[in-house]
């Protein structure tokens, strides 16, 4: 995710008169969003003044690709002034929309995608409606409605409506594990959850486990990931749109076979010691020297496990089961508040071309419309095979935090608290109660 470290994972002046009424014109939009109008106001004079950027991707291939597009737009107009900031993850997790509401709201940003992140943002007028940008440079049919549908929002519901933001690229959560270890040891990659239980049972009898930060987003993950194994797209639309009631019940095969699972897994010693108690660096840092062959991780790990895994292979597999944690990509977004709404928009647009989909996945990420011909970089080859098998077989089931605003750090909470004392009971109450006091 990303749910990314689920993480995961980032005024205007005025030199010249002319651009005076341009700049009236934006403003009259700020609060409904883009128009024609306003497009066409603008189309002939060449920006000025502060363009104020902000994403949380760091050291991954989005965050080398975006710099070189920005590096570019700086070139195509000097009179520019490119503000970048680098924000992390958990403070647009947290007061994302008291920071769109304030006079610090960038001119574009990276934004997470979901109910209670875009979506409240998007229902609160913080964001600006992107339909008219999305004709005028057609990502409404170039990009995939499958891809699309993470940027739609109708009264903060994700999947339908006006498009509020883009995703440039994709991911998933699915297993890294190394190769010359497993190959050692005459150990095989799972198909089958029986098979991943076996695996677990193998590694904790020659004294190993998987790595895993208990203690942050990869409890969230995991557990989610354990639901979706029995769940099919109906459950997904029920979970994430309400469709129909869920069952938080031990009895449901979706929420109750995760919880008996992971306290199964925790009775029979298939996790680090004192797991609840590990950050996810620490758990990723702990797979990158060697330490634990095994870890359940987001695409946005890649590049990173890439560069610093330099004494084994690695290799990744799908979590067996029907479904699989992912999605699109994070969004980017351009805040209503935005001054410079054409500027940041000609920017996606940028993203979104061929040229930086290409250097997106050759930097190691996972594009959308890239020329798959064109990618050599073994990164993206090895986890666009994955990422590929998941999407031609409809599996992608979405991330569990985003239903309903706070949800994400109830999970986490109640996740933590499950490896720690193992009361499958509390977990699912926890994780019931909350999603039914505040689903629409």
């Amino acid at each position: 995710m990303r749910n990314e470290s689920i993480k995961g994972r980032k005024a205007s002046k005025v030199a010249k008169v002319a651009a005076l009424a341009a700049a009236a014109a934006l403003a009259l939009a700020g609060c409904g969003g883009s128009s024609s109008d306003t497009a066409s106001a603008t189309a002939n004079a060449e920006p000025t003044g502060d363009f104020k950027v902000w994403w949380y991707e760091k050291d991954t291939a989005m965050a080398t690709t975006w710099a070189a597009a920005l590096d570019e737009l700086k070139a195509k107009y000097p009179k520019v002034t490119v503000k970048f900031e680098l924000k992390t993850w958990d403070q647009i997790q947290k007061a994302g929309n008291a920071i769109l509401d304030s006079d610090q709201a960038p001119d574009l940003a990276e934004w997470n995608k979901g109910n209670a992140t875009a979506g409240s943002a998007s229902q609160a007028g913080l964001l600006t409606n992107l339909d008219d940008y999305a004709k005028k440079y057609g990502w409404d049919t170039k990009l995939p409605e499958s891809a699309l549908l993470y940027g739609r929002y109708t009264d903060g519901l994700m999947g339908k409506g006006s498009i509020y933001g883009l995703s440039t690229y994709g991911e998933y959560v699915s297993w890294f594990y190394n190769q010359d270890y497993f190959t050692k040891e005459g150990l095989k990659a799972p198909t089958t959850p029986a098979e991943l239980d076996a695996l677990l049972a193998a590694l904790k009898a020659k004294g190993q486990t998987m790595a895993l930060g208990g203690g942050d987003y990869q409890i969230v993950h995991l557990a989610y990931a354990l639901a979706l194994v029995n769940a099919d797209q109906q459950w997904v639309n029920d979970f994430q749109f309400f469709e129909n009631p869920v069952d938080f019940s031990a009895a449901s095969k979706e929420w109750g076979a995760a919880a008996a699972k992971i306290a199964d897994w925790k009775a029979k010693g298939y996790f680090p010691a004192k797991v609840s108690g590990i950050k996810a660096d620490t758990a990723v840092a702990d797979f990158e020297s060697g330490k634990n062959p095994l870890i359940l991780g987001g695409t946005w790990l890649d590049d990173g496990i890439q560069k610093s895994t330099t004494k084994f292979k690695w290799g990744k597999f799908q979590n067996p089961g029907n479904l699989s944690v992912g999605s699109a990509g994070n969004l980017l977004v351009i805040p209503s508040k935005s001054k410079q709404k054409d500027l940041a928009a000609e920017f996606i647009d940028m993203i979104l071309s061929t040229k930086y989909q290409n250097m997106l996945g050759n930097n190691g990420g996972l594009p959308l419309l890239a020329d798959q011909s064109a990618l050599t970089n073994e990164v993206t080859v090895k986890s666009y095979a994955v990422f590929d098998n998941i999407v031609k077989n409809n599996q992608l089931g979405m991330y569990p935090d985003w239903p309903v605003p706070g949800y994400y750090e109830t999970q986490l909470a109640a996740g933590t608290k499950l490896l720690s004392d193992g009361d499958t009971a509390a977990y699912l109450k926890t994780l019931g109660d909350f999603y039914e006091q505040n689903k629409p």
